[in-house]
């Protein structure tokens, strides 16, 4: 995971700083129609634990443009949060496993041939978490609703592909309408393709 990401960073540095990776005409201004699909990445440890914990998420998305610039979509996510404790020869594994499925609505911002397009996306999620001790199920919650907003950067790399980097928030609400169980702040790296003009 640490390779990828940095593979996706040196990736986009190499695009700002070399222009002659990227083509002229960007078309960011996506006719209706056009597919979008991405994927994207985040990863984080505890360096003060001595690297005993440790979380990473992955999520591909497909989304349709309706209108030039503005899409909707369904994204899939899955993430891990990994914890030892006791012992560092038989520690005791904890294991938190979060799948999501939801709609998004994506709304891209610039002009049609800029080569870094700012975007919003925003959505819901369906969320299953399941804990785990050592390998053996302890819980699983099917029935939250996550809600997720974020603000984002494309660095157009050509035509039809680019690199992304985001800032995601979202927030997990239990059975209680009013009972916000968890918020996140992450960023994110991706990349982004577009199917058609």
């Amino acid at each position: 995971m640490k390779q990828f990401l940095m593979l996706l960073i040196t990736a986009g540095l190499c695009g700002i700083m070399n222009p002659g990776l990227a083509q002229s005409h960007y078309s960011t201004s996506k006719a209706s129609g056009t597919m979008m699909i991405s994927g994207s990445g985040t990863y984080r440890t505890d360096l003060s634990q001595d690297l005993r914990s440790s979380y990473w998420q992955i999520n591909t998305d497909a989304a349709l443009f309706l209108f030039p610039q503005f899409a909707v979509g369904i994204d899939f996510g899955y993430g891990k949060d990994l914890y030892e404790a006791g012992d560092d020869t038989e520690p005791t594994v904890y294991e938190s496993v979060v799948m999501s499925l939801g709609p998004r609505a994506y709304f891209f911002l610039g002009g049609k041939n800029s080569e870094l397009t700012p975007f919003i996306k925003g959505g819901a999620n369906y969320l299953i978490n399941k804990s785990f001790i050592d390998d053996e199920e302890q819980e699983r919650e099917s029935s939250e609703l996550g809600l997720t907003a974020s603000l984002g950067l494309l660095l157009n790399l050509a035509k039809n592909v680019g690199l992304t980097v985001e800032a995601e928030y979202n927030f997990e609400k239990g059975t209680e309408v009013n009972d916000i169980d968890t918020k996140q702040l992450l960023v994110k790296f991706g990349i982004r393709s577009f199917l058609g003009e």
